[in-house]
Formats: C-alpha cells, structure tokens, sequence
C-alpha cells in the first residue's frame, strides 16, 4: 500500500475523533447553558460550573485534534529518509507505524497501523532505526522494511 493510502485511512480515523468532540462537546454546551427557570436545585448550578469546565478542556483537545488531521494531511505526499516527524514506517507483520500523531492503534484493509507522537518515549527509541534494523513495539520486535 501507498503512503498517501496509509495516511489517508488515518486521516478518516481523525475525522471521526474530531467528529465524536464535537458531538460530546455540544452535549456539554447544553449541560452547561441551564435557564433560571429550568431548576430548583442550587447543586444542578455546581453542575452547569462543571460542563462548563469539561466544554472548555475539550475545545483544547478538539483544537489540538484538528491541528493533528492538518499535519497528516500536510504529509500525504512527504518523502522521507529516516525516521522523523511525518515519516510511515512499514514494518513485517503487514503493520505501519506513522510518526506525528497519537491516535488508537486500528485495523483497515487488514493492516495494522499505529501512530506515534515524536513526544511519546518510544520515539526516542526508534528515531535513528534504519532500514533493516529491529524495532520493538511494546512486546512484538519487527524488523524495518521501509521508511517513507
């Protein structure tokens, strides 16, 4: 497979997440816009302090979520040479591994890819692999088939 394909598989991926912020974010809007007239109670006040708190965390997360799907999407036709920011990384096992963002490892098309952040200490660990030398993730040690 293509690195555009890869990318492109973990740009839908990102999509989705920035779409399920979106949706929990407006659910907390609601929680958090309470009318006088709507309660009673003084603790639904705490409540509406409360979501107002979660909406304003997840604004940042959603922020950082659409910076990440620019980056991959600013790195569908990137070459690249060694394992640095916006790098794919196909290894054995049918596995990819791209390098800039974090998201859940996931299957598609019966590939395994994984996302890495260049702040995550696993990076540390890779970033000056070569073509051919092992890489271990987690328990599973694969060698490196290409760098792109």
């Amino acid at each position: 497979m293509k690195k555009r394909e890869i990318l492109e598989l973990i740009l839908n991926k990102q999509k989705q997440i920035i779409s399920n912020l979106e949706q929990t974010i407006a659910h907390y809007h609601l929680d958090s816009n309470l009318d006088e007239d709507d309660t009673l109670d003084p603790e639904d006040y705490s409540h509406q302090d409360e979501a107002s708190e979660m909406k304003f965390r997840l604004k940042e997360i959603l922020n950082k979520a659409k910076d990440d799907y620019s980056f991959i999407n600013n790195n569908l036709n990137s070459v690249h040479q060694s394992i640095e920011n916006g790098a794919l990384i196909k290894v054995e096992d049918n596995s990819y591994i791209f390098i800039g963002v974090s998201i859940p490892p996931f299957v598609a098309n019966d590939i395994k890819i994984i996302t890495i952040s260049e702040k995550a200490p696993i990076y540390k660990s890779i970033k000056d692999k070569k073509v051919g030398e092992k890489i271990a993730i987690g328990t599973i040690e694969n060698s490196i088939l290409s760098i792109s």
